[in-house]
């Protein structure tokens, strides 16, 4: 795969994200009325029984916590903003919302260009972290400052997931326009010379 056919299924890519958005968006009320009848959902090595594990939290919420008021099942249904039209507006949006989301998708394109750039080298991808940071400090054409980048990266990814709190929107995008250097320094490594 050559250097512009990445970045054009990077950029198709962004399609399915703002339509699964308007989707859920439009489907909201008719998925949650389907939802009680969704037995099973199976997703490669990801299998669930939606209907046994809400049958039991059901019945443990019910020893404890009051049914919703109605009130709050009433409220009046919110028109969408248009949805962003580039990755950067897609997160710059999701960071308003949920910065720790928005620092995750981020995330989530930096694991795109890895698997991008192990396919491209000829490796399978390794699991861990600290593993992908080895090849990539082995690799002469990805530059060695930029390993202790992915790894801080990777830290500061963890800590937005455990810490409610602590990230702003600011932040968020921040990460994101920092992630996006790091995928471009990775997609520039993977078109050097195989090791």
């Amino acid at each position: 795969m050559d250097w512009l056919t990445f970045i054009a299924s990077v950029i198709g890519n962004l399609a399915w994200p703002a339509t699964l958005l308007a989707v859920v968006l439009t489907l909201r009320n008719p998925i949650a009325k389907l939802l009680p009848d969704l037995r099973k959902l199976k997703y490669k090595d990801l299998e669930v029984d939606f209907s046994k594990g809400l049958e039991r939290v059901e019945k443990q919420l019910d020893e404890v916590v009051p049914s919703v008021p109605a009130a709050i099942e009433q409220q009046p249904e919110v028109q969408p903003e248009p949805l962003p039209k580039t990755r950067k507006e897609l997160v710059a949006k999701i960071a308003d919302l949920s910065p720790s989301a928005a620092i995750l998708e981020s995330w989530r394109n930096i694991e795109r260009t890895l698997d991008f750039y192990f396919s491209s080298r000829g490796i399978k991808r390794p699991l861990s972290g600290q593993s992908i940071a080895g090849h990539l400090d082995y690799d002469p054409n990805f530059p060695r400052q930029l390993v202790s980048a992915y790894q801080e990266l990777r830290l500061l990814r963890n800590k937005a997931v455990h810490e409610r709190g602590a990230i702003s929107a600011a932040h968020a995008r921040e990460f994101d326009e920092q992630a996006s250097r790091l995928a471009l320094a990775l997609i520039e490594a993977a078109h050097g010379p195989r090791q």
